[in-house]
């Protein structure tokens, strides 16, 4: 039916039939055309052998995961459906492909299938799983709805690995098949509400040393046990950041005592960009490491490599990166971490890699490359045309979406389809190219009719008719009007003269006119695939850049951008948007001046610089954080474990209207989202509507920080584990400001509510903001002393932790141990903070 060679080039028109009586063609300059077949000429499909057999390649044996592997069997067991989640390199794609080869799918009819589901989108993914259980013509392309239909009785065991879709997607995925079992694995949790949720965290001590001795290829000496103990400790126990380390020691780069004194004098956010510094890389490694991190973690062909480094050099210097634990091997293809690519990205400038990817894949598509290297390459030609529109490289999107639209198509990546369109379309916008513009509106419709979205091809094919019949575009206007017909339900053929004859594209009009007009359509595809008259604008041979290192190669400190949704433990829901701007680093010293409302002063207060209250939290010994209780399911206060901490100083009340003003004022901070309220309230009461970027700001300017979450909770509940700041008693009005006590927030210090080192409103009044980025899980890893919380966010928000409850809230959220979070980014009207620092003010 269609014109393709899986093995060979895309020469010709993809053809492409569908299960709703429509088939479509995408060949020519003027867009897709859609015709209707009859009931009886719709392609089949039938399912595959049972059972089928999708499996990775086997993972030989794992370190530890004894109770995460138990844990699982029984999931399946019971046909519960999997989240499996943690950190780039924590070892989850060996854990799946372990999985893989172990698990007893026996019960499972349909068989076990095992599916990369890197890059691919809800519906993407519904079509690999399509096409995993079901065989049909390479040309047929069913709809979401008929994909739906046909999963319903899928009995099977499915691995869907490194997944990125969001948390209601995957609910949908798992409903396509409800009759089958899902194990998700992915960097942020994919369930929530349901099923097993296993994190995979990093490996204990006995198992550490094992991995690290494993990489060295020798065992070590007693003395050397002991310093790669501290090593593996400080790395918490990362399977890859450990094999990365241990190489570093097996090539000589380092000793394993300075390895530890590296380790310990760097900062968390460093370790990718030390790594590269201390194994002392060449000009043309680093070139290498540029290329792939302009990549985005995506695969690189060694094809693509060679034609790159035309001297052949990369090739021989891979080698040594893949020794080092830089970069994977995935035979004959590379890759690095998406982890490790954005620690390059914020270390060096790679704009001129990423103009190197853009080119080259633009040049090498007009090659008519074999569709199954383009299939292979995928990743990296989706990563290269989104990244181009990102640094709004518009005409090269162009050209690159049009030599990549088509291969989408046969692939039945139609998601992906879609959003290429839409960045053409972009495109277009940007240049005022009108004739690109309709041509992106016209296969944008042409998709959705062939899907059955009436509505939305409706909209798309009036666009596009409507911008052809203003430039003037006859032979486009032809092809629009024909869909727009076969919206309608008129089949007819489409008749025109754009290439000097008359063609007929209706199906089954003969096939000596079928051969007439493919003939024509290869000319035209010459002419599409070399836009601008056959010239493209890159050049003939690829230069390399010289990548411009700064001496200090250290990360600097990254804050993301922030997602609004509310989360887990939710605050009330009407919540504004905020738009501050992170603020890294203090800027001004602020002039000593007595801002500070204190109605409970002490002796023992110690001042900061803006004459603000704190109060000592001595380094007394250890303390129990987190809930003692039980609880019936997952509890992100739980385990209780046991913590120390060094001296440290705390506000002794939360910061002010008053005191939040004078810094916007000195023109360091921003003003809250609702800034009236710091007007209305005036000095005393504390303030809110602040971000977590603009609590962090303040304390900057203050020359402090935020406090981490374990100063927080020892400064509230000491070290007798009580449940409220000021003991065991039940929570009352007369204590807290909480569960609307009051209609407002209420001055600092109004209640006799004082914590175990003399700190007020740590239950009610406004949440406050720490330093710690939110991990339900963090509690069951994190060190014995001075704890900073996990290196990142690990859900899909980024959030950070918020602590003490609110005004509004019940008695549930004012304990000494509830945790909450919300997206850094993200303001409410009941969210304050206080700051903290480590020496003495």
């Amino acid at each position: 039916m269609a014109n393709i060679s899986i093995g060979g080039n895309v020469t010709d028109s993809v053809i492409v039939n569908g299960n709703d009586n429509f088939v479509i063609k995408i060949d020519s300059v003027n867009g897709g055309v859609v015709n209707i077949i009859k009931p009886s000429d719709k392609p089949k499909y039938s399912a595959r052998p049972a059972p089928v057999e999708i499996k990775p390649r086997a993972f030989p044996a794992l370190l530890d995961r004894e109770n995460e592997f138990e844990l699982l069997k029984k999931a399946a067991q019971y046909s519960n459906p999997v989240s499996v989640w943690g950190k780039d390199g924590v070892g989850k794609t060996a854990f799946i492909r372990y999985l893989a080869h172990t698990l007893d799918a026996g019960n499972f009819t349909s068989g076990l299938v095992y599916i990369n589901a890197a890059g691919l989108g809800y519906e993407d993914l519904l079509q690999a799983l399509f096409d995993a259980f079901f065989d049909s013509d390479l040309s047929y392309k069913p709809t979401t709805a008929g994909i739906i239909q046909a999963l319903q009785n899928i009995k099977g065991l499915i691995f869907l690995d490194d997944v990125k879709i969001g948390r209601d997607e995957s609910a949908s995925i798992l409903d396509a098949a409800p009759n089958s079992v899902f194990i998700l694995s992915s960097i942020e949790r994919s369930l929530w509400g349901e099923g097993i949720v296993i994190p995979l965290r990093g490996l204990p001590e006995s198992e550490s040393l094992k991995l690290f001795e494993k990489e060295l290829s020798r065992p070590l000496n007693e003395q050397e046990k002991a310093t790669v103990i501290k090593i593996c400790a400080m790395l918490q126990g990362h399977p890859l950041q450990i094999l990365q380390t241990a190489s570093l020691v097996r090539d000589g780069a380092i000793s394993i005592e300075n390895l530890l004194n590296e380790i310990v004098n760097e900062k968390v956010e460093d370790k990718s960009m030390t790594y590269i510094g201390m194994a002392n890389l060449n000009d043309s490694e680093k070139q290498i490491l540029a290329l792939l991190a302009a990549a985005g973690g995506n695969i690189v062909a060694l094809e693509h490599i060679k034609g790159i480094f035309k001297d052949g050099g990369g090739e021989k210097d891979i080698q040594r990166l893949i020794a080092l634990g830089l970069v994977q091997a995935h035979s004959p293809r590379f890759s690095v971490t998406s982890t490790l690519a954005s620690s390059i990205s914020a270390a060096w400038d790679l704009s001129s890699w990423q103009d190197v990817l853009l080119s080259y894949a633009i040049n090498w598509l007009s090659q008519q490359p074999a569709s199954a290297l383009v299939e292979e390459s995928s990743g990296l030609l989706i990563h290269t045309i989104k990244d181009a529109g990102e640094r709004k490289k518009w005409r090269k999107v162009i050209q690159l979406g049009r030599a990549l639209e088509k291969f989408m198509v046969l692939y039945k990546r139609w998601q992906t389809w879609s959003d290429i369109l839409n960045l053409i379309l972009t495109a277009a916008n940007a240049l005022n190219d009108k004739a690109v513009q309709a041509w992106a509106l016209h296969q944008l419709g042409s998709r959705a009719l062939f899907l059955g979205y009436a509505g939305e091809a409706k909209t798309f094919l009036t666009q596009a008719l409507n911008i052809r019949q203003a430039i003037g575009d006859k032979a486009g206007m032809a092809v629009t009007r024909h869909n727009i017909d076969t919206l309608n339900g008129i089949a007819a053929p489409l008749k025109g003269n754009a290439s000097g004859c008359k063609k007929y594209l209706t199906y089954g009009c003969g096939g000596a006119a079928v051969i007439t007009m493919l003939a024509m359509i290869a000319v035209i595809i010459i002419y599409f695939l070399l836009p601008n008259n056959g010239s493209v604008d890159y050049p003939a041979t690829v230069v390399l850049p010289t990548i411009i290192i700064p001496t200090e190669t250290r990360i600097p400190t990254i804050t993301k951008s922030p997602t609004i949704t509310v989360t887990g433990t939710q605050l009330p829901t009407h919540t504004p948007t905020a738009t501050a701007k992170p603020s890294l680093t203090p800027t001004k010293t602020i002039t000593p001046t007595p801002l500070v409302f204190d109605p409970r002063p002490e002796g023992s207060d110690f001042h900061d610089a803006a004459g603000v209250p704190m109060r000592v939290v001595p380094a007394n010994g250890e303390f129990i954080m987190g809930s003692i209780g039980t609880s019936d399911g997952p509890d992100p206060s739980m385990p209780a474990h046991v913590v120390e901490l060094d001296t440290f100083y705390i506000d002794k009340y939360e910061v002010t209207n008053h005191l939040y003003k004078a810094c916007v004022d000195a023109g360091e901070c921003t003003l809250p989202l609702n800034y009236e309220n710091m007007l209305k309230y005036d000095n005393n009461q504390p303030v809110d509507y602040v971000t977590w970027i603009q609590a962090q700001s303040y304390c900057e300017w203050r020359g402090v920080q935020l406090p981490t979450e374990a100063q927080w909770e020892k400064s509230a509940r000491g070290a007798d584990k009580r449940i409220y700041p000021w003991g065991n008693d039940s929570i009352n009005c007369s204590l807290a400001n909480y569960n609307s006590c009051s209609d407002t927030t209420t001055d600092v210090g109004s209640y006799p509510n004082a914590s175990p080192y003399g700190l007020y409103d740590m239950a009610g009044n406004v949440w406050e903001w720490v330093a710690d980025w939110y991990d339900e899980s963090y509690y069951s890893i994190s060190p014995f002393r001075n704890p900073l919380g996990p290196d990142f966010g690990l859900d899909s928000e980024d959030r950070r932790v918020l602590r003490g409850g609110s005004y509004v809230d019940n008695e549930i959220y004012q304990s000494v141990t509830f945790r909450n979070s919300e997206s850094p980014g993200k303001t409410n009207w009941n969210i304050g903070f206080r700051c903290a620092r480590s020496s003495k003010p």
